[in-house]
């Protein structure tokens, strides 16, 4: 486990830990009425224990997608907190079997989850309400979302700082990230960009920098 810092986005605070052996970025997000943890992927006891250095119940958890490297801290953190765990409906088969999730494959005990909700109609008002908006993005894997909070785009594994997530995965889709990232580059490029993996960056960078956001990427 590695804590990585945290930043204030106006009334809203996130919080980074780097986890596991792939190195997962889980994000505690503080809005002013709720607190968030978005892709728990591994040590939830490390989760707990700055949850407590920073005096915070979690609401709920949010996931940008059902990879093991990103839901292996789920039901520690749902049995200590009893608190809902959010996925988009794509992601069910994902969350609930060993080998799309890739656990079978890395040796992640065959992480198969039981509990969960998929996300309706009343949880998206619910998330609204408070801030939250879900843009579905699959590609990477069935079920992809990107979470907008503010400035603050959380892209899971569909776009890293030069680069995006892989397609060749279970059920990885390259047209369907093309579509997908298509969506993220054509919003406002003021957004910050809170990767599953690797360092910030921001929509402006990427789109002037990153060859994946290049039209030539999306004409081949």
């Amino acid at each position: 486990m590695m804590f990585s810092g945290c930043c204030q986005e106006g009334k809203m605070k996130i919080t980074n830990i780097v986890l596991g052996p792939l190195a997962v970025n889980c994000y505690i997000v503080q809005l002013e009425k709720i607190n968030i943890i978005i892709d728990p992927g591994a040590e939830p006891d490390a989760i707990m224990d700055r949850l407590y250095l920073m005096k915070l119940t979690p609401d709920f958890i949010l996931n940008t997608h059902g990879h093991f490297d990103h839901i292996s801290a789920v039901p520690g953190l749902i049995e200590k907190y009893k608190i809902p765990f959010y996925i988009d409906s794509g992601a069910e088969d994902i969350v609930t079997d060993p080998d799309k999730n890739g656990s079978s494959f890395f040796g992640e005990n065959n992480l198969s989850l039981k509990t969960y909700n998929l996300i309706n109609k009343k949880d998206l008002q619910y998330f609204n309400k408070n801030g939250i908006d879900i843009i579905r993005t699959p590609g990477h894997s069935p079920g992809s979302i990107t979470i907008r909070i503010k400035d603050c785009l959380f892209t899971g594994d569909l776009l890293f700082k030069d680069s995006i997530g892989r397609t060749d995965l279970a059920a990885g889709n390259i047209n369907e990230m093309k579509d997908s990232l298509n969506k993220i580059k054509n919003l406002d490029r003021d957004y910050k960009i809170y990767p599953g993996h690797g360092p910030g960056t921001g929509l402006r960078y990427e789109i002037d920098n990153n060859y994946y956001l290049r039209d030539e990427f999306f004409g081949s």
